[in-house]
């Protein structure tokens, strides 16, 4: 049982894989009942999955989704739906582990069974949209949301510094 507690939209992704740009979102889960020691303090267990933004009817997010919400979308409910209405919304995951136990990720994503409890959680919820930008929004986001972000080319063009640096190759003499 998990609950959806982040959305955060990445912008515009490189993929050295596919050698091209896409647009990102990063779904974040928490586990229910599972913890994890960080800074020697136990917080609830999250994993997170990145998506590309597509509506493509064989696209990885809107089959997660529509097993999630239980609706098979037309191409026009899909374009109108809003990904931050999963926000606080309870499901379960069914995560895999690498061969070395080393990583878990999420595979798939179902509706919380009729008749079973709904989990709660007082985590914070995370909402972060590349187009509505807030500086003291962005930096609250985890760092390592916000690395990903600075990968962004929204971030490279609208928030990266335009100072440019010369480089200037040094002289040396040659010992022969």
């Amino acid at each position: 049982m998990a609950i959806c507690v982040g959305i955060i939209d990445l912008g515009e992704q490189y993929s050295e894989m596919f050698k091209s740009y896409s647009n990102k979102v990063k779904v974040v889960w928490e586990l229910m009942g599972e913890t994890v020691e960080v800074d020697g303090e136990q917080k609830p267990r999250q994993l997170s999955r990145d998506f590309t933004i597509s509506s493509s009817q064989k696209a990885k997010l809107r089959e997660f989704i529509s097993t999630w919400v239980t609706k098979t979308f037309s191409d026009e409910e899909f374009a109108e739906f809003d990904l931050f209405d999963l926000l606080g919304r309870a499901c379960q995951v069914s995560v895999v582990h690498n061969e070395t136990h080393e990583y878990a990720n999420v595979n798939s994503v179902m509706a919380i069974p009729k008749g079973f409890p709904v989990p709660t959680t007082t985590t914070e919820l995370i909402k972060w949209d590349m187009q509505a930008w807030d500086d003291e929004a962005f930096a609250k986001l985890p760092e390592w949301y916000q690395e990903q972000i600075k990968k962004s080319t929204e971030y490279q063009k609208d928030h990266a510094p335009e100072t440019t640096v010369e480089v200037k190759a040094e002289e040396k003499e040659c010992p022969i």
